[in-house]
C-alpha cells in the first residue's frame, strides 16, 4: 500500500473478491459436479460471520431452482449449515453470491446440486477486526534506517502453522528527495512491535511516491505470495512512471525477484491503490507535470500475481491527489488529497488547495465495476481539508493521521476518525484524543508518511505509522516508526 492507500478489514481477513463476473450462458441444469475455484477470489479463503462472499467456478447451473442448489459451511456439530440466496440473480452457472451463516465454523465449503457435490475448500471464519480509533495512544517502535518520504508501505500476514504478520516500505524519497530503490521488510510481533528491518531485493529502479499491495492466497487467486509496486515518480521533480513491479516473497517475507507486469494506463504518482474481489483498485494521483487525474481502474490479479488489463470506471467527481484511499464492505472511499499540481515534496502550496470532502462509490460484486451510481459526496466532510495525509481503514472505521491543512505545524488535528455505515455514509468525523500524539513522541509533524494496519500473533489490530516528512522541517525526513 502506498502512504495514502487505506488498509481494509477485507485486506486482513482475506475477504476479497475476484470480479469477474458469470452470466448465466449454459444449460438449465448441471450436467456433472459444480467445480469451485475461488471464494472471494481467493485460493485460501477467509471471511467473518455475516460477510458477503463469492465463489466463482463453473457447471453451478443456470439458476439455483434448477440445479437444486446449496452452499454448505461447516458447523461445530459437524453439520452442514445452508448459506441463504438472497435473489435469483445470485446464483448463475459461473457465479454465486452469498454471506457466512451465523453459525460456521472453519472447515469444508462444498456446493450441492443436482449434478452432484463439488470439491470441498478449506474456508475460514475470521473474527471481525476490532479497531476503535477515537483513543489514540502511539507507542515507538524499531525506526526506519534511514529518514523517507513518499515510501509505500504494505502489510500482510501469512498463513503456517504460526501465522506471521510482514510489513514492507518500498522506495521512498530521502533527505535530498531523490527516489531510492530500497526495499525493507519487518516481522510483527505478539504486541504488535516491529522486529528490525531486513533489506531485501532492491526494486529494479528507483521510486518514490508508488503504491504497494501484497496479494497473497488469502486475497487473490494465487498459490505463491507477491509485493506489487505501482507507479511512482523517477525524479525529485516528480517525473510519473507507469510501471508495476511485482516481486516474488519467499518462505521468509523476502523479496527473490522482482518483475514486470502490466503497466498502468498512464504514468502516476501518488495514487490510491486496494486490493478488493481479486482485483486491483487504483484512483487519483498526478500525471504528467504533477496534475492530478480523476481517473479510476480496476485490474484483475491473475494466479501467478500479474495483472490483467486496466479496465477503466467511473470517475473521481473531479481531479486529486495525494489521496487517502480504501475499501469498507464494497465501497471504495477517497478522503481529502488535492486539487492542484504541486511536486512530491512541497509543503507549503497544499495548506490552501488540499480538500476536506469524502466520496464514495460502490463495487458491485457481480461484475467488480462500479454500480450505476457512481461516487457520492458524503454529506460529512473532513475536520480539516488536508493532503498528503494517510487514511487506514479497518472494522468499520477511517482513521486519517497527520498531512497538510490549516494547523499542520502545530499538530491540532494529528489524527480524526469517523464510522463508515453499511449504506457507504459515513458518521461525523471526529479528533482523537489520548496523552500521546506522535508529535509529542519526538516524531514530527507529519506529512508524506506512510501508515498501514495489521494482525499481531494474537489476531488483534495495530495501526503502523511510518517516517515521514516533517512540516516544521521540510526535507528533514524522519526515522520514526509508532504503533498503537
Amino acid at each position: 500500500m502506498h502512504r495514502l492507500t487505506a488498509v481494509s478489514v477485507a485486506n486482513l481477513v482475506g475477504a476479497v473478491v475476484l470480479g469477474a463476473c458469470g452470466g448465466s450462458s449454459g444449460p438449465t441444469g448441471p450436467s456433472g459436479p459444480p467445480v469451485v475455484t475461488t471464494v472471494n477470489g481467493a485460493t485460501a479463503p477467509s471471511a467473518p460471520l455475516g460477510a458477503t462472499i463469492v465463489l466463482q467456478g463453473s457447471n453451478f447451473g443456470g439458476s439455483q431452482a434448477a440445479a437444486a442448489g446449496v452452499v454448505l459451511f461447516t458447523t461445530a456439530s459437524g453439520a452442514p449449515d445452508t448459506a441463504t440466496i438472497v435473489s435469483s440473480g445470485d446464483w448463475s452457472s459461473t457465479l454465486i453470491v452469498t454471506t457466512v451463516p451465523a453459525g460456521a465454523v472453519t472447515g469444508n465449503l462444498v456446493v450441492k446440486t443436482s449434478g452432484g457435490a463439488s470439491t470441498p475448500v478449506t474456508f475460514s471464519v475470521a473474527a471481525k477486526v476490532a479497531f476503535s480509533p477515537s483513543t489514540v495512544a502511539w507507542t515507538s517502535t524499531t525506526a526506519l534506517p534511514v529518514g523517507l518520504s513518499g515510501h509505500a508501505v504494505a502489510a500482510a500476514t501469512f498463513s503456517g502453522t504460526t501465522p506471521t504478520s510482514v510489513v514492507y516500505v518500498v522506495g521512498g524519497a530521502d533527505s535530498t528527495n531523490t527516489p531510492r530503490d530500497s526495499v525493507l521488510y519487518a516481522t510483527v510481533s505478539s504486541t504488535g512491535a516491529l522486529s528490525s528491518w531486513t533489506k531485501t531485493t532492491v526494486l529494479p529502479a528507483p521510486i518514490a511516491f508508488a503504491a504497494a499491495l501484497v496479494v497473497t492466497p488469502t486475497n487473490a487467486p494465487v498459490t505463491s505470495s507477491y509485493l506489487l509496486a505501482l507507479g511512482g515518480d523517477s525524479t525529485a521533480s516528480g517525473k510519473p512512471v507507469s510501471t508495476v513491479y511485482r516481486g516474488t516473497l519467499g518462505a521468509t517475507g523476502a523479496v527473490t525477484a522482482w518483475s514486470t507486469t502490466t503497466a498502468l494506463p498512464a504514468p502516476l504518482h501518488s495514487l490510491g491503490a486496494v486490493v478488493f474481489n481479486g482485483s486491483v483498485y487504483i484512483a487519483g494521483g498526478s500525471g504528467t507535470g504533477n496534475a492530478p487525474v480523476a481517473t479510476v481502474y480496476r485490474a484483475q490479479i491473475n494466479s501467478d500475481g500479474t495483472l490483467g488489463a486496466w479496465a477503466p470506471l467511473a470517475s473521481l467527481p473531479f481531479a486529486r491527489s495525494y489521496v487517502g484511499f480504501g475499501v469498507n464492505g464494497t465501497f471504495l472511499y477517497a478522503f481529502g488529497g488535492d486539487s492542484s499540481s504541486v511536486t512530491p515534496n512541497d509543503s507549503s502550496s497544499l495548506k490552501t488547495t488540499s480538500l476536506s470532502d469524502v466520496v464514495y462509490a460502490q463495487i458491485d460484486i457481480h461484475t467488480g465495476s462500479l454500480t450505476a451510481a457512481g461516487w457520492t459526496a458524503g454529506a460529512n466532510k473532513l475536520k480539516k481539508a488536508v493532503a498528503k495525509h494517510t487514511a487506514v481503514v479497518a472494522g468499520g472505521n477511517a482513521l486519517i493521521t497527520a498531512g497538510l491543512y490549516n494547523g499542520a505545524a502545530t499538530g491540532s488535528t494529528e489524527e480524526s476518525y469517523a464510522g463508515l455505515n453499511a449504506d457507504g455514509t459515513t458518521t461525523s468525523f471526529n479528533g482523537a484524543t489520548g496523552a500521546n500524539t506522535i508529535s509529542s513522541a519526538g516524531g514530527g509533524n507529519l506529512f508524506n508518511h506512510a501508515a498501514t494496519g495489521y494482525l499481531d500473533a494474537t489476531g488483534a489490530f495495530h495501526v503502523l505509522v511510518v517516517g515521514g516528512d516533517d512540516v516544521n522541517a521540510p526535507t528533514k525526513k524522519r526515522k520514526g516508526v509508532f504503533y498503537y
